[in-house]
């Protein structure tokens, strides 16, 4: 798992609000953005980002590891 990159991923979804926009705002595809941030999700062993069909929010735990990671 590439850390960094995985990071940048759920920056960009957080901030953008959607798999999509992250996507393009990496220049990469919506399967790898979700891929990462599943990967990092399976890393950490917690649940980041609560997904529907519809809207994207943050975790509770998502929210602190957010925080803390754009302080990095």
């Amino acid at each position: 798992m590439d850390r960094i990159r995985s990071l940048t991923a759920l920056i960009a979804v957080v901030e953008t609000g959607s798999f999509v926009a992250a996507a393009q705002r990496m220049h990469s595809s919506k399967a790898a953005v979700s891929r990462y941030v599943q990967e990092l999700e399976t890393y950490l062993g917690v649940r980041l980002l609560q997904r529907s069909t519809r809207r994207i929010a943050l975790t509770e735990a998502g929210r602190d590891y957010y925080q803390r990671t754009r302080q990095i």
